[in-house]
């Protein structure tokens, strides 16, 4: 073969690669999607990392199959239930990212769909937590003998990495307003301040009563028989079902084998939703659904290797504005599931929303948490609603830096630092801060603050 002819073949497959995969991702090219038949019943799988939305770009959009969102799965159960094709439901539960509040939210939208009158059928060989609550809103749980069941109740695990920095020779400079603002402590402390403490029982608290009430309510039980449950914690499928956990141990094959003694058909939701999809192109009025989802950074949302998904200000306020200026988009939910982030950035956010919603109503949905900077983005909506289990507040603020300068003694490292201005070197890793620049930094750090307040 000729080099010429060897270069042709390398620019057909980097044209393949580059152009024709990525269009066909883009446009979902297959088969025609049809309406689903007569006496159909949609699986959903509800597992994986169960994210507010897909990010813009990851490798899964190229190649295979995207999990479902959270914004997937409540939209196929809703056309579901009002579906003359449907016949019912089975929803096949995995481990998952999907917090408290999140599971609530798929445990209203099943009790939506029983409304219709279809029957919903739960299957998961392992039910941990809040997707036990999930299962529950089925008119019945089947697991496989191999299962279990982990329902404890919630509980909360955090670290601290103070011991290590002291190890390392880093010393941090946190400048903290709030005694409840606990971000930080991972970083200053070696275990959780009484304020911490308190906050975190508290929390705990209010999702375990609902979480006990909800259960009790869905499985037609007592509290104290559900109090029972959680404090044995962990079941076998067996047991689970001997004490009316779940309602029976079956494989996955012997559901299948009972919806075809039925003459119905399983229809997974991916292709359920290509169907829907297509089928529904928006005309007329519309409201448009912005969804805020990670850790909140300046510029362009993507993906962090520590940090996991990012909110990007400038991505964010590109949409709001776009919503702003479409006069077809009548109003804006502003979909938020955040920890927080950079306050300036989520203070540009905020101003977009106050200016959106001078020309139109912005309404926040609070996912699982929209806390310090997630509340940041949404105290200028015109309404703010939230599950009951959404992780909200957090109205403090931190600010500092970590000083380095032992950690790279030890590694023999040395810096040379040269300044101009008095306070040039302020943010230096190389040493703490002054008393004059402790007093700068805070003065500043309570004018921010006290603008937000």
């Amino acid at each position: 073969m000729t080099d010429h002819a060897k270069r042709l073949i390398l620019a057909f497959f980097l044209l393949a690669f580059l152009v024709v995969i990525p269009v066909m991702a883009i446009l979902n090219l297959g088969p025609e999607s049809r309406p689903v038949a007569n006496n159909s019943v949609i699986v959903l799988e509800i597992g994986g990392e169960m994210l507010e939305y897909h990010p813009s770009f990851s490798p899964g959009f190229f190649f295979g199959r995207h999990e479902l969102t959270l914004a997937d799965a409540l939209a196929c159960v809703d056309a579901a239930a009002r579906d003359a094709h449907v016949k019912g439901l089975v929803l096949k539960i995995f481990p998952s990212g999907a917090g408290a509040a999140k599971c609530e939210e798929l445990k209203a939208a099943i009790d939506r769909f029983k409304e219709s009158g279809k029957p919903v059928v739960a299957f998961s060989p392992v039910l941990e937590g809040h997707h036990y609550l999930v299962a529950c809103a089925a008119d019945s749980v089947f697991m496989p003998p191999a299962g279990y069941v982990v329902i404890p109740g919630p509980s909360s695990s955090a670290i601290f990495f103070r011991g290590a920095l002291d190890k390392l020779g880093i010393n941090p400079n946190i400048d903290r307003i709030g005694a409840y603002k606990s971000a930080a402590e991972s970083y200053t402390e070696k275990e959780r301040t009484p304020e911490s403490r308190a906050m975190t029982r508290l929390l705990l608290g209010d999702i375990y009563e609902r979480y006990v009430a909800d259960i009790a309510a869905a499985r037609g039980c007592g509290t104290d028989a559900v109090l029972a449950w959680i404090d044995r914690g962990l079941f076998s499928p067996a047991r689970a079902f001997n004490e009316g956990i779940i309602d029976g141990v079956r494989y996955w094959d012997e559901i299948e084998a009972r919806f075809e003694k039925e003459n119905t058909r399983l229809v997974d939701s991916h292709e359920y939703l290509r169907g829907k999809r297509a089928a529904a192109i928006a005309e007329g009025p519309r409201v448009a659904v912005i969804h805020a989802q990670g850790l909140i950074t300046m510029g362009e949302s993507g993906f962090d290797p520590v940090s996991g998904l990012t909110m990007g200000s400038e991505t964010i306020i590109d949409e709001l504005r776009r919503a702003r200026e479409d006069d077809a988009v009548k109003a804006v939910i502003l979909r938020v599931d955040s920890p927080g982030g950079d306050g300036i950035a989520g203070d540009m956010i905020s101003r977009e929303v106050e200016l959106t919603s001078k020309e139109k109503p912005v309404v926040v949905s609070m996912s699982d948490v929209a806390a310090s900077g997630g509340y940041e983005i949404a105290y200028r909506a015109d309404r703010i609603i939230a599950m009951p289990a959404s992780i909200t507040g957090s109205i403090g603020s931190i600010t500092g830096k970590m000083n380095a300068r032992g950690l790279y003694n030890k590694l023999g490292v040395t810096k040379d630092e040269i300044g101009t201005g008095k306070n040039s070197l302020i943010y230096s890793d190389y040493r703490d801060f002054s008393d004059d620049e402790w007093a700068l930094v805070r003065e500043e750090h309570w004018a921010f603050y006290r603008g937000w307040i």
